[in-house]
């Protein structure tokens, strides 16, 4: 984790946060090994600079445009749960209750974002676990090594601070763990980040549209030229 993340403007804050680092590195299949990377993360961008934001913007269109009209549809699950089966609304509810999920708590605890460069984290915090159902991985260690690679390949929020610290806290925790999977996390490390490159930003798209179609439908559109590749 970079140390300048750290502010020593709020050092309560920043020993919850290494506690809650601790304490992902023993389980980092738990929802806040998103929640408590991002909320730091957040902290340092909440001072971003009106250059850095246009540069974030001029290098992102596709969220810029939808930060533009505060693109944010609810993810209600209860709605999910009435969707047809086999859609990515229903798959998702299901993939939230069976893992023991609880990213929409975690989003009202984020709040609103202030600028493009937080709009853009908490988006890609928010379609997370949405992610995780499109692209079939599971809530194992390995899965979020495919998730986490995936987005940092995409360079979310143009700052992919929070996929590269999610990573590093994977790696460390199976070298600690289970350390005779860490070159199989090398290898699928580096096959995620790669397809995330060739794939169009999922956080540009409109995925809360698409989720009462089928998954394997939103799955082909969301990777785009990069499925044929895969």
């Amino acid at each position: 984790m970079q140390p300048e993340l750290f502010s020593l403007r709020h050092p309560l804050r920043s020993l919850a946060v290494l506690r809650n680092f601790v304490r992902t590195v023993e389980d980092p299949t738990r929802s806040d090994i998103q929640a408590g990377i991002n909320r730091i993360i957040r902290d340092s961008l909440a001072g971003a600079t009106p250059d850095e934001e246009r540069t974030a913007m001029e290098q992102r269109p596709e969220i810029a445009s939808l930060w533009a009209e505060r693109y944010d549809p609810p993810l209600d699950r209860g709605a999910l749960e009435a969707l047809p089966a086999g859609s990515l609304g229903r798959e998702y509810a299901r993939f939230i209750r069976d893992n023991r999920i609880d990213p929409l708590g975690t989003l009202v605890e984020l709040g609103p974002p202030r600028n493009f460069l937080e709009y853009a984290l908490i988006r890609a915090y928010k379609l997370h676990d949405v992610l995780h159902v499109i692209l079939g991985c599971d809530a194992t260690v390995m899965g979020e090594v495919r998730i986490v690679s995936y987005s940092l390949g995409q360079g979310i929020g143009a700052r992919p601070r929070g996929p590269a610290a999610a990573l590093s806290v994977l790696f460390l925790h199976l070298t600690l763990v289970d350390p005779a999977r860490v070159r199989e996390a090398v290898d699928l490390a580096h096959q995620w980040m790669h397809l995330g490159m060739r794939a169009p930003s999922h956080t540009g798209l409109r995925l809360e549209d698409w989720l009462a179609d089928s998954v394997d439908a939103v799955r082909a559109r969301a990777l785009g030229p990069a499925a044929l590749a895969a």
